[in-house]
């Protein structure tokens, strides 16, 4: 006869092991780890992350507050009850990590694919072989004042190569280029062969950051103000933008100059541009900026510079480092966006700003000139669930309350965008125009120059430029 012994009889074999307080309170310090990283990086830069009450909760305030929840829960619920909470809310930042790395895995593959491309091994049509004699994607005209240790402004290398191919990106898989002109500029060449009645003046919004022919801002002005230049180069600020105006804009003496102001970027350029002995001069009155076209001399200088460039620092690891994609993938920047709680940084005051925009008038209504601000806002404005455009208007604020301390009109695209039906759509994937964007921008720009008395001229479809490779 078979017997059955009893549980207790069987031994502890079949008996459930408890959860231990230790073991719980591990569990939640791991997710409360992470929003503590996160706050104690906020307080470290406070002056950028909590400095107002906006960002205080949102950076400092929020996460202790979640983390401290998750610490109480560890503490003081029971240890199976705690367990779980930890569990869930590890899984959860997880889950958001991984939705994070897919909301990011676009600009990862324009990343490698564009690293790829500017690979140096290759034939005679590889993309790397034909672009190697400008600047590099990812590097500025700004950083060969550095290397080359040029201390004064009129020695300095205000744009690219002149008359050389430049390679902007891989777009989708296809290599963007565009033929600088003398100067190192978007433009065709022979914009300079008659009087020029517009000058823009910006960053990479002005070049025409990757984007084919027919689809950047000049090339879409120009099909209302034909006499358009772009003095526009990536990474440039408004201290480097003033150095252009002087030395570009006045050599031509345009009717109209616009200097473009970009929400997301400028003002930090600005506080490294003070930086640059090189280029505080320019602030001052009856200084040299320099000739427009290059010497022989710089131009064989920056060609072994970029040689330089292209052979030792163009690499998947400069390019990811360059454009802080791990920080922001750990700091969740895409899923904050889709839920409107991404907010900027705080914005420091820099009433040097004012002396920027005030000098560039001046320079402008020297020739007869009239000088005006465009204001382009960026893309994360327009994204997320909740409204954060509070947070995005403490510097659009300070910047026409510059323009206006000195009399200066500003092209607000801001408010123009909102009105759009999407104005994502707006923007490309990289966050630049998209060819609807530059149009928008176009026409709001031509709009100024006919109220100041342009030509205002008649839009030929026949002339109207096609997008293309």
């Amino acid at each position: 006869m078979t017997q059955t012994l009893s549980p207790e009889a069987q031994g502890t074999d079949n008996t459930k092991r408890p959860i231990s307080r230790a073991l719980a309170m591990l569990l939640c310090l791991i997710p409360a780890s992470y929003f503590i990283l996160i706050a104690g990086y906020a307080a470290l830069n406070f002056s950028e992350y909590g400095a107002d009450v906006p960002r205080f909760l949102r950076y400092i305030g929020a996460p202790l507050a979640i983390a401290g929840l998750l610490i109480y829960a560890g503490r003081k619920l029971s240890p199976p009850r705690a367990a779980n909470v930890g569990l869930i809310s590890a899984a959860a930042l997880f889950a958001l990590l991984i939705i994070e790395i897919i909301l990011n895995a676009r600009l990862l593959f324009a990343i490698f694919n564009m690293v790829g491309m500017l690979a140096p091994e290759g034939g005679a049509e590889d993309a790397a072989v034909r672009g190697q004699s400008n600047l590099p994607p990812m590097f500025s005209s700004k950083q060969i004042q550095s290397d080359l240790d040029i201390k004064a402004l009129d020695q300095s290398v205000l744009a690219g190569a002149p008359n050389q191919e430049v390679l902007l990106c891989a777009n989708e898989g296809a290599p963007v280029y565009y033929t600088a002109d003398r100067y190192g500029f978007n433009n065709p060449d022979t914009i300079y062969e008659d009087t020029i009645d517009l000058a823009i003046i910006g960053d990479s919004f002005v070049e025409g950051h990757c984007q084919f022919e027919g689809d950047t801002l000049l090339d879409r002005m120009r099909t209302l103000q034909p006499r358009s230049v772009s003095f526009g180069i990536r990474s440039g600020g408004p201290l480097l933008e003033l150095a252009i105006l002087g030395r570009y804009a006045s050599h031509y003496e345009p009717d109209y100059v616009v200097m473009a102001f970009f929400e997301g970027n400028d003002w930090q350029n600005l506080e490294r541009e003070t930086q640059m002995e090189w280029l505080m001069p320019a602030l001052e009155e009856d200084v040299d900026f320099g000739e427009p076209e290059l010497t022989e001399d710089q131009k064989a200088a920056i060609d072994t510079l970029f040689q330089d460039w292209w052979s030792r620092q163009v690499s998947p690891t400069n390019v990811l480092t360059k454009s802080s994609f791990l920080r922001n993938v750990i700091a969740l920047n895409e899923v904050w966006s889709v839920l409107g709680l991404d907010y900027p940084r705080v914005s420091k005051k820099q009433p040097i700003y004012s002396d920027i925009l005030a000098r560039s008038k001046e320079l402008t209504e020297q020739w007869g000139g009239k000088f005006a601000l465009v204001y382009i806002p960026q893309d994360v404005r327009y994204r997320g669930l909740l409204n954060k455009s509070f947070v995005y208007d403490q510097l659009r604020g300070d910047v026409l309350a510059a323009a206006e301390a000195n009399g200066i009109e500003v092209i607000d695209l801001t408010d123009i965008f909102a009105r759009s039906e999407d104005p994502t759509a707006l923007y490309a994937p990289d966050a630049h125009f998209s060819p609807e964007g530059a149009q928008v921008a176009a026409e709001a720009i031509n709009e100024w120059v006919v109220s100041q008395g342009g030509v205002k001229q008649e839009t030929n479809a026949d002339a109207s430029p096609q997008s293309g490779s």
